[in-house]
């Protein structure tokens, strides 16, 4: 049996009943749209994020934070200034409602950004970032066509607040590198783990046994190589049948 904390994020189908059935806490993506931290938005998501909350797993949840538009390594300062308000506001966010850990993405983008300029970017913004904020950190991987920056990165940071988010899926559709690999390479600093499949060409969040990722293999070697601490959230889009899946394996 896996001795880890299961979450099921809120953009599955069902994932309300699911979570309850399966005794897993709740990935929060409302507020992967920044508008839902502010005004009647917020207003109107703080009610659904009450009656999701209503008889889920005492677990906690996980707040994902806004991301779209948001570039901690930008040129542009002010594109900077942007990302840390909308990333401390969703600190704020996570902070009243007790939630054990806030996912970010990384921001890089390929073919913008040179690998050693948003190495020594990142860095600078996530510890800035990190020195008032009560709220551990782990960054996601989206257009990282490799898992070494992300290594390197993380060995330059100095904090242990900070870790990093490995999505499954992700490394799969976007990176040539095995995800096992990914996993060895970032195990030093894997807080988190999003897992979902793929056909190896889009990010389409399947079910954990629909695409040609082997995730036996790579759960395996994740709670073999990973902290006893890190947690897993299903994001596959139809979470009853990876739930129904993590099962049969033996992993829940």
């Amino acid at each position: 049996m896996m001795n880890r904390k299961i979450y099921i994020a809120t953009i599955c189908d069902d994932f309300k009943a699911a979570a309850a059935e399966y005794g897993c806490g709740i990935e929060l993506d409302q507020f992967c749209m920044a508008a839902n931290m502010y005004g009647e938005d917020r207003r109107r998501t703080d009610m659904e994020i009450r009656s999701i909350a209503d008889g889920i797993s005492p677990e906690g949840v996980i707040l994902h934070a806004p991301f779209n538009e948001l570039f901690p390594a930008a040129i542009d300062p002010g594109a900077r200034e942007l990302a840390m308000k909308r990333y401390s506001d969703a600190a704020d966010i996570a902070a009243e409602l007790n939630a054990v850990k806030m996912v970010v993405h990384s921001g890089y983008v390929p073919d913008v950004y040179f690998k050693d300029w948003h190495k020594e970017r990142s860095v600078e913004f996530w510890n800035l970032f990190m020195e008032d904020k009560g709220i551990d950190i782990v960054i996601e991987n989206v257009l990282e066509d490799e898992p070494y920056m992300m290594a390197e990165m993380m060995e330059k940071m100095g904090n242990d607040r900070i870790r990093l988010c490995l999505d499954t899926g992700h490394a799969l559709c976007m990176s040539s590198v095995p995800v096992k690999e990914w996993v060895k390479v970032l195990s030093p600093y894997i807080g988190h783990l999003h897992i979902h499949n793929n056909d190896g060409v889009w990010d389409h969040h399947c079910a954990l046994d629909d695409g040609i990722l082997d995730m036996a293999e790579v759960l395996d070697e994740a709670f073999s190589v990973c902290s006893e601490d890190m947690t897993v959230t299903v994001e596959a889009r139809d979470c009853r049948s990876s739930l129904k899946w993590l099962c049969e394996k033996g992993y829940i």
